[in-house]
């Protein structure tokens, strides 16, 4: 593959050259061997073939036990081909053994495994890819793959307590959407035809309530249609890059997601670079590889500032003090790892405890969240059962007169 980078010479200058390399990790290492430093990089030309047009998209337990079966072959001493037909021959999924075979032919007509899985990138995120190729330059391709397996675990594990986290307010909040669709579209409009009947003068309120229950009862069934379409429609787009930036953002605004987002990022960011540092990647590519895992926004920013500069020369710890990348413990716990030449442990041991940072923090969100959610809920349901009170009580009481 081609690139376009600049690179900082031995004496000091800088040149823009165009180098042809595998990808961007081993740019770096070829230029670190001639005692050069890549400051800027581009792609000249996508690494995905015309022969990966049709993509595999897996979910994440999939990809795991995908993982699980390779490591397990090649960790056994079973020949890297023989392992992919193997598992291919094991695999229920069609599309998996699609995939499988292809990668074979790939590998058997001499590309690395690491090639074979950068020509499906909806299958294999740069991280998996990037740590694979670490794995065959290092000849510890088992070993890498022990360790994306505790990734992939560790990223279903969050990912299940953020879900758990949000099924109390989405039950809540879609009981709360029912309870007064139901209202407006059934109880007020027969509450409303025999009020019209009785005569007398109504409150401003409860007329309105009373027209707009109309307007509901009319078109309920096209807003259950557009209410499912449209929770449809967010799901697929969350599963877009844009959306999920975007809803990140938004998150990172409020006052009770923010200290989650914002500790959930770090504990991403520390997890993955640690697991990149691990496996044997350049610092500049691990950085850049750590920021794209990483969902707020901000944070990733944070991130690819500090790898400017590093670039420029700067340690990791005053690159990390500059952008107030991490909050002091976890810089403290950083500068003792750089100056022992302990990184790769330093950042496991931070990814562990901002785990169960993360899981604190969601666990008081959720504390803060469901009492309101509740009381929210309350007022709505209670002001719409309200107004109907007063709309029988004030037509009652225009009967008495």
């Amino acid at each position: 593959m081609r690139f376009r980078t600049t690179v900082l010479e031995n004496d000091g200058s800088t040149a823009q050259q165009d180098l042809e390399s595998a990808d961007e990790q081993s740019l770096h290492v070829q230029l670190h061997r001639q005692g050069r430093t890549l400051l800027r990089v581009k792609a000249l030309e996508s690494q995905v073939d015309g022969t990966a047009a049709e993509q595999v998209s897996l979910s994440q337990r999939q990809l795991l036990l995908l993982t699980q079966a390779l490591y397990e072959a090649l960790d056994a001493g079973v020949p890297l081909l023989t392992t992919l037909r193997a598992v291919a021959e094991q695999e229920g999924d069609e599309r998996i053994v699609d995939l499988l075979q292809d990668m074979g032919q790939r590998v058997e007509a001499g590309q690395q495994l690491s090639d074979a899985l950068d020509a499906y990138p909806r299958t294999f995120p740069p991280v998996y890819c990037a740590l694979v190729r670490a794995g065959e330059q290092s000849g510890s391709l088992p070993r890498v793959l022990a360790s994306i397996l505790d990734y992939l675990e560790w990223r279903m594990d969050i990912g299940s307590t953020i879900r758990q986290a949000m099924i109390y307010p989405l039950v809540v909040g879609a009981a709360g959407y029912g309870l007064v669709l139901f209202m407006l579209s059934f109880v007020v409009p027969r509450l409303g035809s025999v009020l019209t009947t009785m005569g007398g003068d109504l409150p401003r309120a409860s007329r309105i309530l009373i027209d707009c229950s109309g307007v509901v009862a009319d078109h309920v069934l096209a807003i259950v249609v557009a209410t499912v379409l449209a929770v449809v429609g967010a799901v697929f787009a969350m599963r877009t890059h844009r959306v999920r930036t975007a809803a990140s953002s938004v998150l990172a605004s409020l006052p009770v997601a923010r200290s989650v987002v914002s500790v959930l990022s770090i504990a991403q960011f520390c997890r993955t670079f640690g697991v990149l540092l691990q496996a044997g990647l350049t610092m500049p590519h691990a950085l850049e590889l750590g920021a794209a895992s990483v969902a707020s926004p901000a944070f990733r920013g944070r991130v690819l500032k500090a790898r400017e500069r590093i670039l420029g020369g700067t340690r990791l710890i005053d690159a990390t003090v500059e952008t107030e990348l991490f909050p002091p413990v976890a810089l403290s716990m950083v500068k003792v790892g750089e100056e022992a030449g302990r990184l790769p442990a330093t950042f496991e041991r931070l990814g562990r405890l901002y785990d169960r940072e993360v899981k604190a923090a969601v666990k008081r969100a959720l504390g803060l969240l469901e009492p309101a959610v509740t009381v929210v809920l309350g007022l709505i349901v209670g002001g719409v059962a309200v107004l109907v009170v007063t709309t029988i009580y004030s037509a009652m009481k225009g009967i008495g007169r």
